[in-house]
């Protein structure tokens, strides 16, 4: 009888592991990915209220997410953009760029260009 609980217990232990470790690695993605849209809606508010730049009190928030974004030289010139005292626009593409880059590392593309007929004006789904 103890030797099939120990193995009940060993099970759940293992499962919470394995719980644990997928949080985990979803929360790497969704925590950068939730800061950048909540800056985002901050730095379209100023934009719409005719500010031109990026204001230093946003240069804490943008370390932050640069911190959680994960190493890559493709993002390594992109990363490089977000920062203050830039035009709005351009932290705004540069902020889109990364979160682009972090949906299709987790997700894969969304949309193959190479296979897909572009010289038609229609899509199909599939």
């Amino acid at each position: 009888m103890m030797g099939l609980l120990a193995q009940t217990n060993a099970h759940i232990r293992e499962a919470e592991q394995r719980h644990r470790q997928v949080k985990e690695l979803e929360d790497r993605w969704k925590r950068p990915i939730a800061l950048i849209d909540a800056l985002l809606e901050n730095l379209e508010e100023l934009n719409l209220r005719g500010q031109k730049r990026v204001p230093l009190a946003y240069e804490a928030r943008l370390r932050e997410i640069v911190a959680l974004v994960p190493p890559d030289p493709e993002l390594a010139e992109t990363v490089a953009n977000l920062k203050v005292k830039i035009g709005i626009g351009k932290l705004m593409d540069a902020l889109f760029a990364v979160e682009e880059t972090l949906f299709s590392q987790r997700y894969g593309s969304s949309f193959d260009t190479e296979s897909a007929d572009l010289t038609s004006d229609l899509f199909t789904a599939a």
